[in-house]
């Protein structure tokens, strides 16, 4: 029997062992247990079929020593070094993001209360705040995996509360009244620690986006998903390529007018490989640092998909605790009748909350929890079978209305392969595999200026 500490650790991460008769070929290694060990585990699949690996662009990208952040951090974009932003202040608050973010911030976090330190300010006068918006709150356990555990010693943290303990701060263009975290706002010096990824609603994570919705009231985050309209703009550019949005986006505009009354003062943008390691730091403004991170960013996460796979495999490390954004994957170049497994190992599996999303839910359903779960409509028509593979699989999770009731749930993976060789028979296999499907997206571009 495994002790607790040991499941937290990760170690009960059961490599695939491999059965007989298949080649170590076709054995596939992918990063499994985001913020519970990150291991490498081994998944067999039939010899003669075809696997691909499909990386990102930026896959062979060095990671960043940390010499090499520290200069980062001490090179900003649009605002004075860090140290002299707090020379002569007395308390700093930083926001960061939660465990559903891929953010590596604990190595980012030294560096930044090393030049806190040089400006005079003192640990215990140091507050992180976790900016977790709608979703749950953080435990002791997820903020030291966050910022690491010797920070969440030497300085206090507390979490964000959506409902009360707000300062307001009066309203954007778009109408939103801004309510914020008091604790963060009232500090003397206000610092953001933020990564990238894509994500619909401000064209790319990151930047203000740890303002609004991340230490915003649930009338202010509601307001900015709910009210604030975004016009229609081309999806593709002339190459074929998917645009984000990141330039005069109506809801990172209101993120950014709430930044701006926040009056953050520095921020920090971090830009990762599909092994969760840091491969560029931007900092300085909260606005122009984010921008410069957009250009490099989402190329490097960029994806070129496959055009005919009978299987597409895609891991939803980094980002498991999110899994509802992942079965999209079946739109991935698979074809018609194909087999798509998401694999989840991890121990958090699908979040157990999100007090915007549910909002819609109980809407939905009535106030009744199975007739919101019997409203959800199938999503995938052109998918032969659509798995769900986690040796940690619920349930809840199963039943969640984020998502599609198509699902077949398995958590052995002898099961994955007899249900792949039953649909997929003879050598002729195409096997695409998206190997950090939480953070991967197609081909794509965006709408920021040179100048901006």
């Amino acid at each position: 029997m495994s002790s607790r500490r040991e499941f937290l650790a990760g170690s009960l991460a059961a490599s695939a062992a491999a059965a007989p008769g298949l080649a170590a070929s076709n054995t596939i290694s992918l990063r499994t247990h985001e913020w519970f060990g990150d291991k490498l585990e081994q998944f067999p699949l039939p010899p003669g079929w075809n696997v691909r690996m499909y990386q990102t662009q930026g896959a062979k990208n060095p990671v960043l020593t940390p010499a090499e952040i520290k200069k980062a951090i001490q090179s900003p974009i649009g605002t004075q070094p860090l140290r002299e932003i707090a020379a002569g202040k007395t308390t700093v608050a930083i926001a960061v993001d939660d465990l559903t973010r891929p953010t590596p911030t604990h190595e980012i976090v030294p560096h930044v209360i090393a030049e806190l330190n040089a400006a005079g300010i003192k640990d215990e006068n140091i507050l992180f705040v976790a900016a977790h918006g709608a979703h749950y709150q953080m435990n002791g356990m997820e903020m030291a995996k966050k910022i690491g555990e010797q920070a969440a010693f030497r300085h206090p943290w507390v979490n964000h509360n959506i409902w009360e303990n707000l300062v307001d701060l009066g309203k954007t263009k778009a109408g939103n009244q801004i309510q914020l975290n008091t604790y963060f706002y009232n500090a003397d010096v206000k610092i953001t620690l933020s990564g990238l990824k894509r994500h619909g609603t401000p064209g790319y994570a990151g930047g203000p986006k740890l303002i609004l919705p991340g230490i915003s009231s649930i009338k202010t985050i509601r307001f900015m998903h709910n009210e604030v309209k975004q016009a229609r703009r081309p999806a593709r550019d002339a190459q074929g390529r998917q645009i984000f949005h990141v330039y005069e986006n109506e809801q990172r505009d209101d993120m950014i007018e709430a930044a701006r009354l926040a009056g953050v003062d520095f921020s920090v943008q971090t830009c990762y490989n599909h092994d969760r390691k840091p491969v560029k730091v931007f900092a300085g403004d909260v606005v122009r640092a984010h921008y410069a991170a957009c250009r490099f960013g989402i190329p490097n996460l960029s994806t070129e998909f496959a055009k005919n796979a009978d299987i597409i495999i895609a891991n939803a490390y980094p980002k498991g605790s999110q899994l509802h954004e992942h079965f999209g994957w079946a739109n991935a170049g698979l074809n018609d009748g194909g087999s798509v497994v998401v694999i989840n190992q991890n121990p958090l599996g699908e979040f157990v909350w999100h007090y915007n999303d549910q909002l819609s839910f109980v809407q939905r359903g009535g106030g009744n929890y199975f007739k919101a779960r019997a409203a959800r409509k199938p999503r995938y028509k052109n998918v032969g079978q659509l798995m769900l593979y986690s040796q940690y699989l619920q349930a809840r999770e199963l039943g969640d209305p984020a998502l599609p009731p198509e699902i077949i749930g398995v958590r052995v993976w002898d099961e994955v392969l007899s249900r792949l060789k039953k649909a997929h028979t003879g050598n002729h296999v195409e096997v695409a595999v998206y190997p950090a499907g939480g953070i991967q997206h197609a081909l794509a571009t965006h709408d920021i200026p040179p100048e901006a």
